[in-house]
């Protein structure tokens, strides 16, 4: 049986005083006690213990502070653009597939359209995806955050409670799940059924923290901080004054009292203007004396530091710098690569983790309320994020027909295939025959290069986004999946052997 603990009392009173000096006011709990706490716990309380605050109300408003005011807050809302992209909806996955091709799966996720759709159309409805991000964002900056359900059954309105009027999270015993949390503003205890709770690293690394999250700003409050002070503070401060030249004067009061003197002090101070000629007219019996001292900023300093703290911010959260406007000259394709990487690394981790949510917390539970929990068992809903256009088409049929021009006879169909433009195989292999015979107003269609001519006139001449034809890093992989990649094979071939007749004409000569 556990030993006792005296109880101690909770302040509710407003923190005032030092955030470090809080947290050493806590009483550390023996490990011994706690090494088999899932088992051995049997109350709320104890498991309160267990679980305490990532941050006290200081450092959140500290982060919220940080993301209001400096760029730290520009990457994070760079990021979440990239990670919803344009846009999020459910899918349905098949839970039973063994032994289905492709074209089977599809043609069984069919029967499920309509309550797809209806799932679709209640998030437009309620204005889901808008909630969402705005409740990711509060999530990323404080570490986590509760979207609170308006009325029974399917929610009629979603509330955004702030991170900073979310209190106590209370945890199952058993599984050390979650079981409520308490909110001060409204007042309220929120069930799960009740809420999508949010939360950045539920098992953070921070210990004894867990379902309260990990704030993305923890490892940047400093510099970003800093950074505010330099660009809010000191270059206005150099901007107003310092650009000028400092200088003291000294006036002697030659028999004038003290207030006399400073009145006259004044009077001349008033007359100056900095960066103009200025006279000022003195009694014989005054003697003034100018002394200029040398307090030039060190204006390139200031901005080498700020560039520095910058580096730091964005680097933390591994965005581009370009995508921030932090980079001149920037080479095209190497932007693209990094982007790419961008893409498939941390936007990815970070969809991973929504889509986590989301599914449960929010498809799986509105497919019940809608009378679909029986389809459950079919299929699985999944959060799918529309893909982020990086490459046009055009860029594309720039890189393949460069290809084209280093090996002239690659065959028509492979061509295409690169492309992505299979469709048209039938229409090249129909044209392999010249007619004579061509309705007027068409283009008889004999090569690839044609197609791609006629392809690019039709996009052209779209007023729409070219959504159909624009690729992004999914669709370049699809362009260049297994089907394709014997297309690669010979063109490796084709380059060795150029480089082999190369070595020995040079040998021959």
């Amino acid at each position: 049986m556990l030993p006792t603990k005296k109880k101690t009392s909770k302040k509710t009173d407003n923190i005032s005083h030092n955030w470090v000096a809080e947290k050493q006011e806590h009483t550390p709990i023996p490990a011994t006690n706690y090494a088999s706490a899932s088992r051995r716990q049997s109350t709320n309380d104890h498991l309160y213990m267990y679980s305490n605050p990532s941050y006290t109300d200081q450092e959140l408003e500290w982060f919220e502070d940080v993301w209001s005011s400096s760029i730290a807050g520009a990457v994070i809302d760079k990021l979440i653009e990239y990670v919803f992209g344009n846009g999020i909806k459910p899918v349905f996955e098949l839970i039973n597939d063994a032994g289905l091709d492709d074209d089977q799966k599809k043609e069984q996720l069919k029967m499920y359209e309509d309550e797809l759709n209806e799932l679709i159309e209640y998030d437009k409805k309620i204005r889901f995806e808008k909630k969402l991000k705005e409740a990711i964002t509060n999530c990323m900056v404080f570490g986590r955050c509760v979207v609170a359900f308006e009325g029974r059954g399917l929610p009629r309105a979603l509330k955004i409670i702030h991170p900073r009027d979310t209190g106590r999270v209370f945890i199952n015993q058993k599984d050390w799940s979650l079981e409520k949390v308490i909110t001060t503003f409204p007042s309220d205890e929120i069930t799960p059924d009740d809420m999508l709770y949010l939360c950045n690293r539920p098992d953070s690394p921070k210990r004894r923290t867990m379902w309260y999250g990990y704030s993305d700003l923890q490892r940047v409050v400093g510099s970003a901080r800093s950074w505010r002070r330099l660009i809010e503070a000191d270059m206005p401060e150099v901007v107003s004054s310092m650009w000028a030249g400092y200088g003291m004067f000294l006036v002697k009061k030659m028999g004038r009292s003290k207030t006399d003197s400073q009145n006259d002090m004044n009077t001349l101070l008033q007359s100056l203007k900095a960066g103009s000629f200025n006279a000022v007219s003195v009694d014989a019996s005054d003697e003034v004396e100018y002394h200029s001292l040398d307090l030039q900023p060190k204006i390139k300093e200031m901005v080498d530091l700020a560039s520095f703290y910058e580096r730091i911010i964005i680097g933390n959260f591994a965005v581009p710098s370009a995508l921030m406007g932090r980079e001149e000259d920037q080479n095209r394709a190497t932007l693209i690569g990094k982007i790419n990487f961008f893409l498939s690394g941390v936007v990815k981790s970070k969809r991973d983790w929504i889509a986590d949510m989301v599914s449960q917390q929010w498809y799986e539970r509105n497919m019940i309320k809608m009378g679909m929990g029986d389809l459950l068992d079919k299929v699985r809903v999944k959060t799918e994020f529309e893909s982020i256009i990086v490459e046009s088409w055009f860029d594309l049929v720039d890189s393949v027909l460069r290809i084209k021009g280093i090996f002239p006879n690659m065959p028509d169909d492979q061509l295409l295939e690169l492309l992505n433009l299979e469709e048209f195989k039938s229409e090249l292999a129909q044209s392999t025959t010249p007619t004579t015979d061509v309705p007027q107003g068409n283009v008889p269609i004999n090569t690839a290069q044609d197609i791609v001519n006629k392809q690019i006139n039709k996009t052209i001449n779209q007023t729409d986004t070219v959504s159909a034809k624009k690729i992004d890093d999914e669709v370049i992989k699809t362009a260049l999946d297994a089907k394709k990649l014997e297309v690669l094979d010979n063109l490796d071939k084709m380059i060795k052997d150029a480089g082999r007749k190369t070595k020995s004409n040079k040998k021959s000569s």
